[in-house]
């Protein structure tokens, strides 16, 4: 590494550590004050919120990197322009791109670090941190659901009912529908009510619509069931995990089951390929800061903390429409999860192209 890459890198590194503090304190404080009136209506104590606050540290980092390197980046290219080093450095013939090549480097190896981080230490800090939180300010959840379509048996026995009781272990307008291994029907159950007895489904009353294979008529009977139902209710309850709050290996085993029970599954897909596309923001930002660092001589300060927010709100922003897209089903979740990755790269590359050099 040549002296003028070790002088950038030496001004670059106190600024982003700085500033990795700053908007990390911000963030704790923004939760703070969002969760304050619980904390103080259910009386929990300081020791308490603080280490719900200490918890939630590593997240904070995760968001704020990216915002952090961007606005070091940017504010030392905006004051080593107006202290007019870089034009002594650009009138020797040493061209721009082989100056801030320390600075990308450092931008990947953070990109790499930062998945590594989010997938070992993030996932486990944010789980405890929001089971801490909800234990502290006594939220419970209910896991009972509505509008359940249950795939079981590899497919071959379909539940489809209006609501699941999980206190009661109650299903409400249910229907079965058995199928054989072709995917032919072979009958149709149909009850108000299923309640669970600790084995099997039992139904107080109900219809069986048998298909005859041969003909294709239709019987019905209220005398015997088809088969003994037994799919487990944790199956019909409201589903509760994040894939935010599971490894890249468990969230890809999750996610899998999701489908094979047949649930929509987009969103938690396109969640786990942004686990892998949003560490390289870091990388994307320090395109627009090497380009347009330069372009402010006054107020570089303010200006490279106003250009750091515009980037990263942008860029958030576009981010959070593809991956509402891709939850919806109007792009595939790899199109969510990516697209904005890709467009940045290269605005970031045409604007590093023809960046003041």
């Amino acid at each position: 590494m040549k002296l003028l890459q070790r002088y950038l890198l030496q001004q670059f590194i106190p600024v982003c550590v700085v500033s990795l503090v700053f908007f990390v304190f911000l963030l704790e404080l923004g939760d703070l004050f969002s969760n304050l009136w619980k904390y103080l209506a259910n009386e929990v104590p300081l020791k308490s919120v603080l280490h719900v606050l200490w918890l939630y540290i590593p997240k904070c980092v995760s968001f704020s990197m990216p915002l952090a390197v961007l606005f070091a980046s940017s504010y030392t290219m905006g004051m080593m322009y107006a202290r007019n080093e870089l034009t002594i450095i650009f009138t020797s013939g040493y061209p721009l791109h082989l100056l801030v090549i320390p600075l990308l480097v450092a931008g990947l190896i953070l990109s790499l670090f930062m998945f590594y981080f989010e997938d070992r230490v993030v996932i486990h800090s944010l789980l405890q941190k929001n089971t801490e939180n909800r234990r502290l300010i006594q939220q419970k959840e209910s896991l009972s659901n509505a509008n359940i379509v249950v795939l079981s048996k590899s497919g071959r026995v379909v539940y489809t009912a209006d609501f699941y009781d999980d206190e009661e272990k109650k299903i409400f307008s249910l229907m079965i529908v058995s199928r054989d291994a072709k995917g032919a029907i072979q009958s149709v159950t149909k009850a108000p009510s299923a309640s669970w007895n600790g084995s099997s489904w039992v139904f107080p009353s109900y219809l069986v619509y048998t298909v005859d294979p041969k003909d294709g008529g239709v019987s019905v009977s209220t005398s015997e069931l088809p088969e003994t139902f037994d799919e487990s209710p944790e199956t019909f309850r409201k589903n509760t995990t994040s894939v935010d709050e599971l490894t890249a290996k468990d969230a890809k085993v999750y996610i899998e089951g999701v489908r094979k029970a047949g649930l929509p599954y987009a969103e938690q897909l396109s969640n786990y390929y942004k686990r892998f596309s949003f560490p390289l923001t870091i990388f994307i930002v320090l395109f627009f800061s090497i380009s347009l660092g330069g372009r402010f001589k006054k107020n570089i300060l303010l200006m490279s903390l106003l250009l750091s927010l515009s980037v990263a709100v942008l860029y958030y922003i576009m981010q959070m429409v593809t991956m509402l897209l891709a939850k919806w089903e109007y792009i595939s979740p790899l199109a969510g999860a990516w697209f904005p990755v890709v467009l940045f790269v290269f605005a970031g590359s045409a604007m590093l192209k023809y960046a003041r050099t």
